[in-house]
């Protein structure tokens, strides 16, 4: 995701917004394609492949992993074929959309053979080498604007990477064996749609609540800058929800297991997560408002002025969608899809609706709205589904309102400081004041309860939780008592 960022930064300032707008479009499109087509098929292969697996049934095996690579290579075909369709459609930078086809047909092989490994040896390797190639893309690219490549170069440079990338996963897939279904029975294939089809609809729903769908209604009524404004604006905002997916991905062991030993005992333990990450959001929404637009300037120039206001709109969001990836990750973990899907593809006509209506009139705000929109009403329906099957949050009032002034101390002092200083400077002292009201707050009235904060703190990695650890309150000390239950002194 940095990375990301700094590509962008790059080709904003190298290229300018409009050039950014266009790569941005060209991106989403590409990962909704990618995502949908592709990756939910890889998904759903490793999912039925690993299971197999265990069960040494190899002719079973055998049909999964054909039928597996035909789907991956069916969806990189139909996402290549309506990529290159676009850009034939459209009068300018045509060249971007032929290269993203290049780059989803290779993604597809790639994705196939991926999955084989994954199902054999867990998701560890090739996730490595997948954050490799995350790392190496947006450095070739950026290299390749400064070499006065354009866009096209970053696009090229992606197709490399992506080559590469194959090339490797294919040479350790051949290293094992796939059985061969010569001579074996046709399992059913009704049941291996079914759950291809679940994880693509789950999938294409994520895409438009929470991916940037907005992007596609700014093109088509407005221009490419206003494309990057809103682009640049999700993707600042992107680094805090990140935060809070990883908090919410680190809850989910737990809670699933309570839920699968005493199902009425799961509130306590998703109490405890929303509480945490209630908290954390916000305080990261504080932050996020108080100094994203002035990073936003800084880093894109004066000309983004515009995704700097979008910040702090988006930054809302914040404040809504965690507790719906909350109850989602506890109703998908542990079976329970259809709820999940339900509200999300109300979301997601929410979503479509505001955006069509909205957008015209009001261009980057109206998509921001539109995001508003179906976050609350996806993140809404899901909290009333988990209420009604006898899910309430303990959530105390009075710990809300101490996280809350928290939060807005710190957001204050960091605003407070940007009022004062300008520039690069002033983004960096604003961050630091924004630490050190957050430390020194923290350290007296607590972020959470005593018993959440020592939750939080094995749950964050080793050094950021023992940081945490010892920032919160320590507990009260008890004095000794004599025999007959005196204190003594």
């Amino acid at each position: 995701m940095g990375a990301t960022l700094v590509l962008s930064v790059v080709v904003s300032r190298e290229l300018g917004p409009a050039v950014l707008g266009q790569q941005s479009l060209v991106a989403y499109v590409n990962s909704l394609m990618v995502s949908v087509l592709i990756f939910s098929f890889t998904s759903a292969s490793v999912q039925m492949l690993a299971a197999t697996n265990a069960g040494d049934d190899r002719d079973r095996l055998a049909w999964l992993s054909r039928w597996s690579f035909a789907a991956h290579l069916t969806g990189g075909l139909v996402s290549a074929l309506l990529l290159v369709s676009i850009g034939f459609a459209r009068s300018d930078y045509q060249a971007l959309w032929f290269l993203a086809a290049a780059t989803a047909m290779v993604d597809s092989i790639g994705w196939a053979h991926a999955s084989r490994d994954i199902a054999r040896h867990g998701w560890g390797p090739t996730a490595s080498r997948r954050l490799v190639a995350q790392a190496v893309s947006p450095a070739l690219a950026i290299a390749a604007v400064y070499a006065g490549l354009g866009i096209e170069g970053v696009f090229t440079a992606q197709l490399v990477v992506a080559v590469v990338l194959l090339l490797v996963l294919r040479r350790v897939d051949r290293r094992t064996q796939t059985p061969s279904v010569a001579g074996t029975d046709r399992p059913a294939w009704a049941p291996v749609l079914r759950l291809w089809s679940m994880f693509s609809l789950s999938v294409l729903i994520t895409q438009i609540v929470e991916r940037r769908l907005e992007l596609v209604f700014l093109d088509w009524f407005h221009s490419p800058e206003t494309v990057a404004m809103f682009s640049v604006a999700f993707n600042v905002v992107g680094i805090p929800t990140m935060v809070s997916a990883a908090l919410i991905g680190a809850s989910m062991p737990a809670i699933a297991a309570r839920h699968a030993r005493d199902p009425g005992s799961v509130t306590a333990a998703l109490s405890r997560a929303a509480r945490v990450v209630v908290a954390v959001n916000l305080v990261l929404t504080a932050g996020t408002i108080a100094i994203g637009p002035r990073l936003v300037t800084t880093a894109y120039g004066e000309d983004f002025a515009e995704a700097g206001t979008l910040v702090r709109l988006l930054g809302l969001t914040l404040l809504i969608l965690p507790l719906g990836h909350l109850y989602s990750a506890l109703w998908t973990g542990t079976g329970h899809l259809r709820p999940v899907l339900i509200a999300g593809g109300a979301g997601a006509v929410v979503d479509i609706t505001l955006a069509w209506t909205l957008v015209p009139p009001f261009a980057a705000s109206g998509a921001v709205v539109a995001s508003l929109g179906a976050a609350a009403v996806s993140a809404g329906l899901i909290a009333v589904h988990t209420h009604r099957r006898g899910i309430r949050l303990e959530i105390s009032p009075g710990r809300l309102a101490v996280t809350t002034a928290i939060a807005l101390a710190a957001g204050g002092a960091a605003h407070g400081t940007l009022l004062l200083v300008g520039g690069l400077a002033g983004v960096v002292l604003a961050v630091v004041a924004f630490g050190l009201v957050l430390a020194v707050t923290v350290r007296f009235l607590g972020l959470v309860g005593r018993e959440d904060t020592a939750w939080l703190a094995g749950t964050l990695p080793g050094p950021v939780g023992r940081a945490f650890a010892g920032l919160s309150p320590r507990p009260a000390r008890t004095a000794p008592t004599t025999a007959g239950g005196r204190h003594r002194g």
